[in-house]
């Protein structure tokens, strides 16, 4: 099966290494404006991603005993907060590094422990943070698999919004497996 995905997709499949990565959605209440808001962080003009907005995620390293953990973790270090996990939202996959890399990323919606804390950006990685309560604001910002995300999470009651439930990349996996299965691969 290795030697049928290496020659889809031109590289040797063993090579790529299986990373979790954690992302917390964190979510505040705005007493001002009585809305729900959620933290986004832009990525510096110098990142792999330029100028692309996200929630605060990162990978887990051997330090991390859980997900918990590294979620912990990464928010501290990208953004200064301590936060609380309030549930799992949902996961996606993606590869990194030049395709050397399948992140599996598991998001959870989190709130502030102290609602007081200020956001401190780690300025290596992040430049502008923001907080967000429209699901059309994060349409404009974020990318696909981001914004189905937050989608999930502002847009809870009105469903103003709705994304299908496969991803593109379950489709594409789902032709491979069809086509390895066909008879056009047999005379391959």
């Amino acid at each position: 099966m290795n030697k049928q995905l290496e020659f889809l997709i031109g590289q040797d499949v063993d090579v790529i290494k299986n990373i979790p990565v954690a992302g917390a959605v964190i979510l505040r209440k705005n007493k001002d404006l009585n809305v729900w808001e959620i933290l986004l962080i832009r990525r510096t003009p110098q990142d792999r991603w330029p100028l692309h907005w996200e929630f605060p995620r990162g990978k887990c390293n051997s330090s991390d005993k859980n997900l918990k953990d590294c979620l912990m973790r990464e928010v501290k270090e990208e953004v200064g907060l301590d936060v609380e996990i309030i549930r799992f939202i949902d996961k996606f996959e993606y590869l990194a590094d030049g395709g050397t890399r399948k992140s599996v990323q598991y998001n959870f919606l989190c709130n502030l422990k102290d609602d007081k804390q200020p956001v401190v950006l780690g300025l290596s990685e992040h430049d502008i943070f923001k907080w967000v309560s429209s699901v059309g604001e994060v349409e404009l910002l974020t990318l696909p698999d981001i914004k189905k995300t937050i989608v999930k999470v502002l847009n809870i009651n009105s469903k103003l919004v709705d994304y299908p439930h496969t991803t593109f990349t379950r489709k594409i996996k789902e032709m491979i497996d069809q086509f390895i299965g066909s008879e056009q691969w047999k005379k391959w």
